[in-house]
Order: C-alpha cells, then sequence, then structure tokens
C-alpha cells in the first residue's frame, strides 16, 4: 500500500538530515549544512536551532569565510545521548556504552558457558546497571540497550525478536529476550542479529561512513554477516539476509551432501570450538581467541592451514557477494584480531584473481572493520542512538494504523526525533 506525507514527517527526516550531516562530515557552518543539504539556509538555521535546544549539536570556534562575519561551526555533542550494547555469544557477554559520537565510555567483558535464559537477563541487568551507574546515568536516561545474538531470529507482528533453533544456545527457542529485558529496565531494547549489528556501527562510526552499500564479514564463534544498502541496513523479509555460513559448503564435492540440518555449511568452518578440536588434536592446547592470535604471530603450522582452508572458502563467499549484491565494498571483522583478519584479507586478495571471471569490470574494495573484537558490541549500542537519529526513508511514510511512521527493520523507540 503506497503512503502520502505530511510536513510534520518532512521536519522529522529534515532534522535528522542535517543531525547526520554535521556528524559525518563536521566542523560546519550553518552554510555548510545549507550546501550538503540542498536546504534553504533560514530551514537550516531553524533547525539547527531546534537541535541546539536539545543538546544534541553544539556551536564551536569561529571561522572566517571570505567577506562578512566570521562563521561558527557546529559539531556533534557528545554527552547528547548515551546508549548501551551487549554482545552475546555461547563464550561471552561483552558490554559497552557508547556516546552520541561513538566513543566508548564504559565496557565491561565477562565469559560464560551456554548460560540458560534466566542467567543472561540477570547478568545483562547488572552490566547494564553497573555501566550506567559509572558514567553517572541512570538507566531511564539512555537511548536504549542494543543486545546482539547469533541469528537465525524471527519476529512477530509487533517487531519483538526471538531466537530459532539456535545450536549455540540449548533450551533458548523462541525465548522472548528483549520482552524480559523490558520488563526489568526502563529503557526501550532492541535486538538484533550481531552480525547486521556490527554492520550498523561500521556505517554510524567506522568504515562504512562514506559509503553507501556494503557487505560485513562476521566472524565471531562463527560465521555471519550483515548488510547496508543505500545507506541503510538490510534485514530481508523475516530479518535473516546476510546469514552466510548457512550457505551449503561447495569445495570437495560437497556439494552432493543431502540437504539435511546437518549437512556440511561454510559456517562450520568458522566455527571456534571445531577450531580449538581441530589444534589439539594436533597437539596444540587451546582455548581463547588470545591464544589463536599468539599461533598465528608465531606462524603455527596447525593455524596457517586453517587460515589458508578459511581463506579458500572465504573466496568463494566474497565472489558470490559481488556477483549478487555488486557492493561498494566488502568490510571484515567481528572479535577475530586485527592481525588474523588481515592475514584473512591477505589471503582472499591473492586467490581472488584466479577465481574470476576474465573481464569483470569492477571489483568492491575490501575495508578492515575499526571496532575490533568489540565490533559486536558496539554494533548494537549503536541501534537505539540509529533509531532515534538516523535520516531513514521510512520516516516520510504515513504509518497505516494511524500513530507514528512505522515500518520493518530496525525497532522503533519510545523516544524519537
Amino acid at each position: 500500500m503506497l503512503t502520502g506525507t505530511n510536513l510534520v514527517y518532512t521536519k522529522k527526516y529534515n532534522l535528522r538530515i542535517v543531525h547526520e550531516v554535521i556528524r559525518v562530515h563536521g566542523p560546519l557552518s550553518r552554510a555548510d549544512v545549507a550546501r550538503h543539504t540542498q536546504l534553504s539556509v533560514q530551514t537550516v538555521s531553524n533547525l539547527v536551532k531546534e537541535l541546539l535546544s536539545l543538546r544534541l549539536v553544539q556551536e564551536g570556534g569561529r571561522r572566517s569565510e571570505g567577506r562578512g562575519a566570521p562563521s561558527t561551526e557546529l559539531t556533534i555533542n557528545p554527552d547528547g545521548a548515551h546508549a548501551i550494547g551487549l554482545d552475546l555469544d555461547r563464550d561471552h557477554l561483552t558490554g559497552v556504552l557508547v556516546d552520541l559520537a561513538g566513543q566508548v565510555r564504559q565496557r565491561m567483558h565477562m565469559e560464560v558457558e551456554t548460560p540458560s535464559p534466566a542467567e543472561v537477563v540477570d547478568l545483562m541487568c547488572g552490566m547494564v546497571e553497573t555501566m550506567a551507574t559509572r558514567q553517572g546515568l541512570g538507566v531511564g536516561d539512555l537511548a536504549g540497550l542494543g543486545v546482539g545474538v547469533p541469528g537465525p531470529m524471527r519476529r512477530d507482528e509487533q517487531g519483538t525478536g526471538y531466537l530459532v533453533n539456535p545450536k549455540a544456545f540449548p533450551g533458548w527457542h523462541d525465548i522472548p529476550l528483549a520482552g524480559r529485558l523490558r520488563e526489568r529496565l526502563d529503557t526501550p531494547v532492541y535486538l538484533e542479529n550481531n552480525a547486521l549489528a556490527a554492520a550498523v556501527g561500521e556505517r554510524w562510526y567506522g568504515a562504512g561512513r562514506q559509503v553507501g552499500t556494503f557487505f560485513y564479514i562476521y566472524v565471531g564463534s562463527g560465521l555471519g554477516g550483515g548488510l547496508i544498502m543505500n545507506g541503510q541496513p538490510y534485514e530481508g523479509f523475516t530479518g535473516n539476509a546476510g546469514e552466510i555460513g548457512y550457505l551449503p559448503t561447495v569445495l570437495s564435492g560437497d556439494a552432493s551432501t543431502p540437504a539435511t540440518e546437518d549437512a556440511p555449511h561454510v559456517g562450520l568452518h568458522f566455527n571456534m570450538p571445531r577450531l580449538y578440536e581441530r589444534l589439539r588434536r594436533g597437539g596444540t592446547e587451546v582455548g581463547t581467541l588470545e591464544e589463536l592470535d599468539q599461533l598465528f604471530a608465531k606462524s603455527h603450522p596447525g593455524m596457517l592451514a586453517w587460515m589458508d582452508d578459511a581463506a579458500d572458502h572465504l573466496t568463494a563467499l566474497v565472489l558470490a557477494i559481488e556477483y549478487v549484491l555488486d557492493p561498494e565494498a566488502i568490510c571484515f571483522g567481528g572479535r577475530l584480531s586485527d592481525r588474523i583478519l588481515a592475514g584473512l584479507m591477505d589471503r582472499v586478495a591473492q586467490l581472488l584473481p584466479t577465481r574470476r571471471p576474465h573481464g569483470k569490470v569492477s571489483v568492491p574494495r575490501h575495508l578492515v572493520a575499526t571496532a575490533g573484537v568489540d565490533a559486536g558490541a558496539l554494533g548494537v549500542a549503536t541501534l537505539p542512538i540509529y533509531e532515534i537519529f538516523a535520516p531513514a526513508p521510512r520516516l516520510l511514510l504515513k504509518d497505516r494504523r494511524g500513530g507514528a511512521h512505522g515500518g520493518s527493520g530496525l525497532r522503533r523507540s519510545a523516544r524519537s526525533l
């Protein structure tokens, strides 16, 4: 169904556009903002006045622009909003508290081992309250809480997310984690696949700030992916776009394997517990990502063999991404060390020319994610801020139910520009 818009929705969208331009390109004068947005100087001045009153931008120094009085520069006010992100996987729970500029103000990390839903809710609530208190905030002062979990997921008609048959979390099927956290905490909660959340974080704060369309390959305890298309996260019809780890293995004759739930798929090769076991069978005791980094630094034969195999699988995935999505860039990130990621990227770069058909017109850039091992936590911390401040085109659509703007994708916030 097609819907129209009105001046209320247009103003909200323009307010976010101005905020976004200052965030990405600042410091800027009001005239600079008008040139970037193609809005009139008077419109920009009115919108900036509102952003200043909300303490979301701040005035800084003055600079001369030829004739006339010097102009005042505008920048994002880092203390204009704060959000918390919690990244949960089978072996860890990591939390960060970030400001509006994306700076990590607080960080907590704990090792866990397949915890129960009740245990996770208690741990998460404690972590949120501790980080907020350390920052001098109440939980109700936060823009919201983002929670990242491995996929796949499903959403009900209200947008509430649930894990679906997560092998990493026995007993978690259809657990309403976000709902239980909302019952305990006075703040909006956003549940998202950690790979897509990492892509949003990279778009908002990292290497993807100037890239409109890119695919994020996320290596955590397994393999996932997230797609940013024309500056917006793309979730797909069921919210599970980018689950590249479930693609069937097509190397070494695996394509003939019957298509059961246990059929070989790419993600199995990037399953960290399986890698630890592989190295142990070779006589090397290992159980953490830090130990993997040390093995790679020492050119451990078993680790290098895994790197070569991993690059083989990644090269096939990269080619599929290139031809199906045609992105401007492919970003590599996750919980592996920067050193290991760089090693994988080097190997993929060497293999790609031998695998591509001749005559390909252009190839996407390869980027290293900037968030490091906290990519998942920083990504989900971005979700509340993204929901409140990002200039998503859906803001221009009137909600058919008669309320504020709706739409699928990242869930709506109780607070919004």
